[in-house]
């Protein structure tokens, strides 16, 4: 079966508020990610990966809506990274998209999937951020099971 989070873990896992889910919802960047359920929706593991990966590209110089496309833009990547971390050969390899930012040119000026070190730069850019999208789901995996853990200690 699989597993559904609320708004408030996937909140807490993206390290943002649950208002800023329906902010986001209603701006149409989380198109695709949750399903209704009666008044409220609910994530999947997929769908608060996703929305952490765009929340970390977003709070380091995308906007929102660039933010959210690149994560659409890599649905699949996210998903195989998953789907590794459950795996016991997937550990200990890491996944990144790395970005070159160049301040005349809108976010990002090019994506890689390669990690800084393995890559050869025409020239010297302006500046590089890269994200360890493996790190950030094993993170966002801990903060749902930690929420999970706290919520249920409230209730008992």
């Amino acid at each position: 079966m699989l597993k559904e989070y609320s708004p408030h873990a996937t909140a807490y896992a993206a390290r943002c508020e649950p208002h800023t889910l329906r902010n986001w919802r209603t701006q149409g960047l989380l198109e695709g990610l949750s399903e209704r359920k009666g008044k409220g929706h609910l994530f999947t593991l997929s769908d608060v990966a996703r929305i952490a990966v765009a929340a970390f590209i977003a709070r380091n110089g995308a906007t929102l809506q660039a933010a959210f496309d690149i994560v659409e833009n890599r649905g699949r990547l996210i998903d195989s990274i998953i789907a590794a971390e459950r795996d016991v050969s997937g550990v200990g390899v890491d996944y990144f998209l790395t970005f070159v930012v160049d301040p005349d040119l809108s976010f990002p000026a090019s994506i890689t999937s390669a990690p800084i070190s393995n890559i050869e730069f025409d020239g010297e850019p302006v500046g590089v951020l890269q994200v360890n999208v493996s790190r950030l789901i094993r993170s966002v995996a801990d903060r749902l099971n930690t929420f999970e853990e706290n919520s249920a200690k409230r209730i008992a």
